[in-house]
């Protein structure tokens, strides 16, 4: 019995899975399908917007050249995401046994999230050269503030009968930080790191824009400075799909690690 249950769930799943694939694949198609034809009736330079037929010809035949770049991109990104993400969480913790600390420190949090990310490109390159650390810094630059708002907002939503039955039971502070809060800031931290696994290879491409000899960043670049538009547009999807790929990876990190929420949801 129990192993026609789970077989029953498993099918489930592969059923949502294809049900839920179907709709973005058909809009995706039909998305393509206008811009070929728009291109072409039109008459559209291919400098200006080449058909996708023609990107997708150049992502395919350039394939290996672009998942060269692109791994590099991810290494840059992966590493920024969680110098800035480990930043993050670090100071969240701490803002829950020191609120002098928080009030010295978040403020200069909030206004390093509204400095626009182009602006702080080239001082970080500056600072750091034109190698692997300065794509890192301004990755984790990127990533460091949507963990560390959810991550805080987690610790602090906690019910005070929770908090309550702690301290009845005369836990320390590190005990019901590790034991209710910590569990309780989990479905926060991963919408945070969701946000900020897209943010990180923002910042790695635009820090490559800035200086750089690899990276999905510069294949835009210097195809846009010899006006080879098919590639640019390929490097771009690619981009994309390395967001994607990002997101979906924390995504099932997600359900491994907060599986009750699942739980919880799919309970009648």
């Amino acid at each position: 019995m129990r192993i026609d249950t789970e077989k029953a769930a498993v099918a489930n799943r592969v059923l949502a899975f294809g049900t839920g694939a179907f709709v973005p694949v058909v809009a995706l198609l039909m998305f393509l399908t206008v811009w070929e034809v728009s291109v072409r009736v039109l008459a559209v330079s291919a400098l200006i917007l080449p058909p996708p037929s023609a990107v997708i010809g150049r992502l395919f035949g350039e394939f290996g050249y672009l998942l060269k770049h692109a791994g590099i991109t991810m290494l840059e990104s992966v590493l920024g995401f969680l110098l800035g993400g480990g930043a993050a969480c670090a100071l969240a913790i701490l803002f829950q046994f020191s609120r002098t600390a928080e009030r010295a420190i978040y403020p200069y949090a909030i206004a390093l999230k509204a400095i626009p990310l182009v602006a702080l490109a080239p001082l970080v390159v500056v600072w750091f050269g034109t190698g692997l650390a300065s794509k890192v810094v301004l990755a984790a630059i990127i990533s460091f503030f949507p963990i560390l708002v959810n991550f805080v907002h987690g610790l602090r939503s906690v019910e005070q009968d929770a908090l309550d039955l702690m301290s009845t039971f005369s836990a320390s502070s590190w005990q019901i930080l590790t034991k209710v809060r910590l569990p309780n800031a989990l479905p926060d931290l991963f919408a945070g790191m969701k946000i900020s696994s897209s943010f990180a290879v923002v910042g790695a491409v635009v820090a490559e824009f800035v200086g750089s000899q690899a990276g999905i960043g510069f294949v835009v670049k210097s195809s846009s400075y010899y006006l080879d538009t098919d590639i640019m547009f390929a490097a771009i999807v690619v981009a994309a799909l390395s967001g994607l790929l990002f997101f979906g990876l924390i995504g099932i990190l997600e359900r491994r690690l907060v599986f009750w929420r699942g739980a919880l949801e799919t309970s009648p």
